[in-house]
């Protein structure tokens, strides 16, 4: 029986969602992308036109969310929205008997996700979340060292990146600088931080952060400058009301330095920006009993490592007789052209990137074909963003904040005014 799915939003994530279906096609024929949608007929015709050549079949293209669900047979819907829309259009799926995948975050508030999982719950449906970096198989093997005492027992986790835009929009998108619309590096791209944390660590007791906006006027620059390696999967992307050059408003968070203390009794560090300028660095480090374990680029294919306290490494395929069970689940298995056990891969970034969105849109349809949860449901979407949003809010308040108390509410400054502002 083939699940039919619609591409929501035709914009450069839609276009890599489209590259990961292509990708899933190769492998699984269970899956079919019926429709896309986008209130931009060219850009989701571009979308469509891609699929139609590598697939041999055409989606149907939609400018209204509302008649697509009217008019188009579904099993399912990608959100692939700016995030205000993700709960918006994911209730109204629901409430129509669809199962649903939406882009992390999975929403723009903690407020918003708590719509969605109640959604979910009352409806039945699969509300899944689109987390990519704990699918890239280097990840899965990390989780299984750390769980397999590779490292004896873990005392802190070190996850630091600061970047530069050079003055520019992220990623030259212009709602990733404003606050309403979940912008800033902190939480559009700490969520996946914040995400590969959790995964790795455990769950998080409570955040103490210090954050700033330094740089509040951004130039939009062309996307080949800011970000080259995306570019040609964002060249057919509009985004109404400005251009090249324009001067844009930073409103949301661009810098957090948090400490996080896990319910385990480990500690972390999580801190972001892109003002860094001049100086970069990254760092993604578990320290234990035994030793640390260097955690490599996601989606890079780069293997694991540990250093023990007398320096010797491990690393490699030495680090799979550490972890003499481990081994990849059958759909990443058989992505990765049959591969079980692996310590590294080579494979360019698309490539990687499309396999893993092939492994998220299989996810979803198996936990919606046998009943079961998807891998990222409502929880681990939302307690990703608490983490997220617990910096800010802590950065805001001046004090501690505990996670569970940002994920159910209780704790919501910096959050409410995004909330009146979009009535809910």
């Amino acid at each position: 029986m083939t699940f039919n799915i619609a591409l929501v939003g035709c914009g450069g994530m839609g276009r890599r969602h489209a590259h990961g279906y292509i990708e899933l096609r190769r492998y699984f024929d269970t899956v079919s992308l019926a429709a896309v949608c986008d209130v931009h007929h060219d850009v989701a015709s571009t979308v469509a036109g891609i699929v139609a050549g590598a697939t041999g079949s055409r989606p149907d293209i939609y400018t209204d969310f509302d008649e697509m669900l009217e008019r188009a047979d579904l099993d399912g819907v990608a959100i692939v929205t700016s995030t205000p829309m993700h709960h918006r259009f994911a209730i109204r799926a629901m409430e129509a008997g669809l199962h649903v995948i939406t882009e992390k975050p999975m929403g723009l508030t903690l407020k918003a996700c708590r719509q969605m999982r109640d959604a979910s719950r009352a409806t039945g449906m699969v509300m899944a979340v689109a987390e990519n970096y704990r699918r890239d198989p280097m990840n899965r093997l990390a989780r299984e060292l750390v769980d397999s005492g590779g490292i004896g027992t873990p005392y802190f986790a070190l996850d630091m990146h600061m970047g530069s835009s050079d003055g520019a929009v992220m990623h030259s998108t212009v709602w990733r600088a404003k606050k309403e619309q979940a912008g800033g590096t902190v939480l559009d791209a700490g969520v996946h931080n914040a995400d590969m944390l959790l995964y790795l660590m455990g769950p998080a007791d409570s955040v103490y952060a210090e954050t700033s906006i330094f740089e509040r006027e951004r130039i939009l620059r062309p996307m080949s400058e800011v970000a080259p390696g995306l570019a040609k999967m964002y060249d057919h992307r509009r985004e109404d009301g400005y251009s090249t050059g324009d001067a844009v408003e930073q409103t949301a968070v661009d810098t957090a330095f948090g400490v996080i203390r896990f319910k385990s009794g480990a500690i972390g560090q999580l801190s972001m920006t892109d003002t860094s300028h001049g100086h970069s660095l990254g760092v993604s480090t578990i320290s234990g009993s035994d030793g640390t374990l260097y955690r490599p680029r996601s989606r890079s294919g780069e293997s694991p490592r540990i250093v023990r306290g007398d320096g010797s490494e491990v690393t490699g395929n030495a680090l799979l007789d550490l972890v003499p069970d481990f081994e990849l689940d059958d759909i990443t298995s058989s992505l990765w052209d049959g591969a079980r056990r692996i310590s590294s891969y080579e494979m360019d970034f698309s490539t990687i990137d499309s396999k893993i969105l092939a492994y998220e849109y299989l996810d979803m349809v198996r936990a919606a074909e046998t009943g079961g949860q998807p891998e990222v449901g409502p929880k681990e979407g939302m307690d990703a963003l608490a983490l997220a949003y617990a910096l800010i809010e802590s950065g805001l308040a001046g004090a501690p904040v505990t996670v569970d108390d940002v994920a159910e509410g209780r704790v919501s400054g910096f959050q409410d005014e995004i909330d009146a502002e979009m009535g809910i």
